[in-house]
């Protein structure tokens, strides 16, 4: 094979990661903003507990609100740490996937055969991306039974006030 096309195939070869970065930066690209609206529903949520508590006198209605907002921000706490963790993995499978293609221009330079060592890389990437996509997946099953749950309580305050 002559210099022209090992080059040729050496940037083809070194490309097939970067597609794999792409993959990843776009799934980066769904977690971040989600773990920021996550975080500031715990913040709404929290705002409305100090103002609840700050009233003189509690009523039921108001008890049962403050339970409420404890647990959801339990469950929130448990999807931001979900998405923490899963653009954590997601970095990472980012830094894998950079290695794996350094690895192969390094190969074609230097002449050192580091075939095993770039396909290690490459699979320990992925693996971080499955691992990513299922912090994701566990998260968004959180996020419905956190909606759901706080449809059926917000239903159920306003049945008991309406009932008055």
């Amino acid at each position: 094979m002559n210099i022209e096309a090992r080059v040729f195939s050496v940037i083809q070869a070194m490309l097939s990661p970067a597609v794999m970065i792409s993959c990843s930066a776009l799934l980066l690209l769904t977690l971040t903003p989600k773990l920021g609206r996550v975080m500031d529903r715990i913040r709404l949520l929290n705002q409305e507990k100090t103002s609840i508590a700050k009233k003189a006198s509690l009523v039921d209605v108001d008890r049962e609100r403050l339970q409420s907002i404890e647990h959801q921000v339990e469950m929130l706490f448990s999807r931001v740490q979900l998405l923490k963790r899963s653009s954590g993995a997601t970095l990472l499978a980012i830094l894998f996937f950079v290695v794996t293609s350094a690895m192969i221009g390094l190969s074609y330079v230097s002449g050192l055969h580091l075939v095993i060592l770039t396909l290690i890389a490459f699979m320990v990437g992925m693996l971080f991306v499955f691992v990513g996509v299922g912090f994701a997946y566990w998260e968004i099953r959180i996020s419905h039974n956190a909606t759901k749950e706080e449809i059926e309580v917000s239903q159920t305050i306003v049945n008991r006030l309406l009932s008055k």
